[in-house]
C-alpha cells in the first residue's frame, strides 16, 4: 500500500544522492556504493574517533558487508570500489594482516560550492514562481 506525499509527511530515512554523480560516467552500481559509503562517512564525522592525525574521516566497511548492503557479488563490490578509486572519489589505506581497509570518501572539489542555484531547466520546470504585481 502506498500513499501520497503531503506537506506534513515524515520521510523515511534516505541518503544522499550528490548532483554530481548524474555527470560522471560511472556504473549505476558504483554510484550506489559511492553513495552508502558517504552516508557512512557522515556518521563518521559526527562520532569521535573517526579521524586521522590529518583530520581526515575515515570509515571500515569491508567486501563481505558491502556486498550484503547491495545485494551485489564480492567480486562486483571490488570493481565498483576500483572504479571509484580510479575517479579519486575514495581512497583505501591497507592497515595490516586481518585488518580491514579504512576508506577515505572523497569529494570533487568544485563540488563542494555546488548549491541549487546550477539546476538546470528541466530540473527546476516543477519549481513553484512566486509573481510580485
Amino acid at each position: 500500500m502506498t500513499d501520497f506525499l503531503t506537506a506534513d509527511t515524515n520521510l523515511p530515512s534516505y541518503m544522499m544522492f550528490p548532483r554530481f554523480l548524474l555527470d560522471m560516467e560511472i556504473n549505476e552500481t558504483a554510484k550506489m556504493l559511492y553513495i552508502i559509503l558517504l552516508d557512512r562517512a557522515r556518521l563518521s564525522q559526527k562520532n569521535e574517533g573517526w579521524s586521522d592525525i590529518d583530520g581526515h574521516v575515515f570509515i571500515y566497511f569491508t567486501i563481505e558487508a558491502l556486498a550484503e548492503v547491495l545485494h551485489k557479488s564480492q567480486m562486483t563490490v571490488k570493481t565498483a570500489l576500483a572504479v571509484l578509486e580510479k575517479q579519486e572519489l575514495i581512497f583505501r589505506k591497507r592497515q595490516g594482516p586481518g585488518q580491514p581497509n579504512r576508506i577515505y570518501v572523497k569529494l570533487p572539489k568544485e563540488t563542494i560550492h555546488y548549491t541549487d542555484r546550477f539546476l538546470s531547466l528541466r530540473q527546476t520546470e516543477n519549481c513553484l514562481v512566486i509573481r510580485k504585481r
